[in-house]
């Protein structure tokens, strides 16, 4: 079983791969001819693999279920960064409404 650091290192790892592969898209963009569908798949790439990080780690803490506090947060943060809140405000509100479910009993 990864411990936190293994798993904070591992999310490290991916939203730099992440990053370098945007940085070298914009870079090399100029350099190198890339089909538009090739283009696409790259920034797809990237969307998809920090979609699937963090859709593992909203449902999942170690091997077990992480609750409802936390998959409500999450979707609270999603609706409001759907609505195009201030991106301070999401955080602060989901972190609340996840601490709020707790306090309350809501695992």
């Amino acid at each position: 079983m990864p411990g936190t650091l293994t798993i904070l290192a591992a999310l490290a790892v991916l939203g730099a791969g992440t990053y370098l592969m945007r940085f070298a898209g914009a870079k090399l963009g100029s350099r190198l001819v890339f089909s538009e569908r090739a283009g696409k798949m790259l920034n797809d790439a990237a969307t998809t693999l920090l979609f699937s990080v963090a859709l593992a780690t909203t449902f999942f803490e170690a091997e077990h279920f992480a609750g409802m506090a936390r998959v409500a947060g999450v979707g609270i943060a999603v609706f409001l960064a759907w609505r195009k809140v201030p991106l301070i405000i999401v955080i602060l509100t989901a972190a609340a409404v996840t601490a709020l479910l707790r306090f309350l009993g809501v695992p």
